[in-house]
């Protein structure tokens, strides 16, 4: 189930809000996707960061809006 899913949005959030200071912190295997969470664990599988996917989706909609707007302003 979570093969098509991407960690990646999940760890740069998780990033940015100081919960883990690099992606080598979380360990994908022990990482899981739920119906509206993603949980990051390390590699003992303590939970180190647990994403709501709405928060993911946001951002996504945030960046592609702000693509739009610099591609009009070009």
């Amino acid at each position: 189930m979570t093969s098509s899913f991407s960690f990646k949005p999940a760890i740069e959030f998780a990033i940015s809000q100081e919960k883990i200071k690099h992606e080598d912190e979380v360990d994908l295997s022990k990482s899981s996707v739920g119906i509206d969470s993603v949980v990051l664990r390390n590699a003992d599988g303590v939970v180190i960061a647990s994403i709501y996917k709405r928060i993911l989706k946001e951002i996504e909609d945030s960046k592609s809006l702000e693509e739009g707007d610099q591609a009009v302003e070009s």
